[in-house]
């Protein structure tokens, strides 16, 4: 019985199979792992080089497009607006409302593909963008702001401030009532 007894593994304990193999699953995920740290910089398969018949490796220039505004809006009454633009990592936004450009400041430098623009008064503004470090500008955008007028803002707090005071009589109404 004693003999019976010693060849029964252990609950839980692995044995080797037919192959002689016995990691568990997360020792071949630890050895995984390992490998894919310990792979050489540049082997990537995603790598876009390209060797040659004599063994020297050229890197395909991946170099965008020259960065041009997606869609701008040429309008906005909202008091904010987004501007999108492509084809460029690095980029520097520019903003302007003198149409030479004389007062123009930048907005953004980095590598974004989008940015938010708020606080603007009513008037007229001019966005250039530009590859970063590149001395020309590629697209330009016009937007005129022209906010909601003063009436109109104060027509709709008086509507909001009405609709309020309804709600309160109409909550003070109900309590009498039960």
């Amino acid at each position: 019985m004693k003999d019976a007894d010693a060849q029964q593994p252990c609950a839980g304990a692995r044995t080797p199979d037919a192959a002689g193999r016995g990691a568990s699953p997360w020792a071949r995920l630890a050895v995984l792992i390992l490998v894919f740290w310990l792979w050489p910089a540049g082997g990537s398969l995603a790598d876009d080089s390209v060797a040659d018949a004599g063994g020297s490796v050229a890197h395909a220039d991946n170099r965008a497009a020259k960065p041009v505004f997606v869609s701008p809006p040429t309008y906005d009454r909202a008091g904010f607006f987004g501007l999108e633009w492509e084809g460029a990592e690095q980029v520097e936004l520019e903003q302007a409302t003198a149409p030479e450009h004389q007062d123009a400041r930048i907005l953004y430098r980095g590598s974004d593909t989008r940015t938010t623009i708020s606080g603007l008064a009513d008037g007229e503004y001019r966005f250039r963008i530009r590859e970063a470090g590149a001395h020309q500008w590629n697209d330009e955008a016009v937007v005129v702001v022209e906010h909601h007028g003063l009436g109109r803002a104060f027509g709709f707090f008086a509507l909001g401030a009405g609709l309020f005071l309804v709600l309160i009589l109409a909550i003070a109404n109900g309590r009498k009532w039960s």
